[in-house]
């Protein structure tokens, strides 16, 4: 098996106060990594070296932990463990030491490795089928078809809605304001509900969704709601970071969470979701890319590239490209963006 050549990443340790001797302080440990800038790609192992960085009182234990998850306890004072990071989702992940001291004191290291995905994502590309009048006062934030029914979610605090189209896609049969209080975000319908994201509030709401009565709401930790799908089993949630997070639509409860990742880094910026077949499409928040993502694993394997759609405009009252909806039946998507008066109808393809 082949390694890269041993980077040290050190630690800074935790340590008693400098007026103290050496055998009060709490142990502390170094943490190497190798190969070590932190970054590895998805399917190369690495190693892990543990050593101690004061020897009295002496080190009885040292447990060494990945993700909070133990990994290997050992009595030595330095000793080394192989991962293999495919046993490891792509993503950020923590590495943990808790040493323990013969005066039963505990020092407590971190380190972070980033694993990144091992594939190189597909350039791509559009073709527009149609092109669609869209209301330019929608600062659309969630975009989703329901069978031929097209629901759209709006936001500004003042301006947030649900609109529901007719089947012609041009004009609203129904629509649902929220309190000016609540900033609109993404939104998705599984099991005949439709979900609901606000931006800060830190809150969800759930209606029916023939009749938008609301029939629920829940909290979410996550200091802001971006784009919103599902799977048919989990609600998908982003934030705007490179995390998607994993729902239970019973509970509300985050079962899992995805990193996005390609070879150069974590996709940031993650903003209106769309999931069809096992891909999720992501809109990235102030461009004009769509990142098409591997649902189980958060592998990015194609950036659709969609400038050009709407032409740049002086226009202060055209604001970024954000909306994406997946029609089954015609096996086309729909996208749009804040206040565009244009909505798409489009076919992805190999650039």
């Amino acid at each position: 098996m082949k390694y890269l050549p041993i980077l040290i990443l050190f630690l800074i340790g935790i340590a008693g106060c400098s007026s103290k001797s050496n055998s009060d302080r709490k142990p502390v440990t170094n943490i190497q990594i190798s190969p070590s800038n932190s970054i590895i790609t998805h399917g190369n192992d690495f190693t892990i070296n543990i050593s101690s960085r004061v020897s009295k009182p002496k080190v009885k234990k040292i447990d060494l932990y990945i993700n909070d998850k133990l990994v290997e306890s050992s009595s030595e004072s330095s000793f080394s463990v192989q991962i293999q990071s495919t046993n490891y989702l792509p993503g950020k992940h923590t590495i943990k030491t808790i040493a323990v001291n013969e005066k039963e004191q505990t020092g407590t290291n971190y380190v972070y490795v980033n694993v990144l995905s091992d594939i190189k994502p597909q350039q791509m590309t559009y073709k527009i089928i149609e092109r669609l009048p869209h209301n330019t006062s929608f600062y659309t934030q969630g975009f989703e078809f329901k069978d031929e029914i097209l629901y759209e979610g709006t936001g500004n605090y003042g301006e947030s809605g649900i609109f529901i189209y007719n089947t012609d896609k041009q004009t609203i049969k129904k629509e649902l304001m929220l309190e000016n209080r609540y900033f609109g975000e993404g939104i998705t319908i599984l099991d005949n509900k439709l979900y609901q994201l606000t931006y800060k509030a830190q809150k969800a709401f759930v209606y029916n969704a023939q009749t938008l009565e609301k029939i629920d709401e829940f909290t979410y930790s996550n200091k802001e709601g971006w784009g919103l799908t599902n799977n048919g089993k989990y609600l998908i949630m982003s934030d705007g970071s490179a995390q998607l997070f994993f729902i239970n639509p019973t509970n509300y409860k985050v079962e899992k969470t995805l990193y996005v990742t390609h070879p150069g880094g974590l996709v940031q910026n993650l903003n209106e979701l769309e999931y069809v077949d096992g891909i999720i499409y992501a809109n990235i928040w102030t461009s004009r890319t769509i990142a098409k993502i591997d649902a189980t694993n958060g592998k990015v394997l194609a950036f659709i590239d969609m400038n050009g759609i709407l032409p740049l405009t002086n226009n202060a009252e055209v604001d970024v490209f954000n909306g994406i909806a997946y029609h089954k039946n015609e096996n086309l998507f729909y996208v749009t963006g804040k206040w565009w008066p244009y909505m798409f109808k489009v076919q992805f393809e190999d650039n």
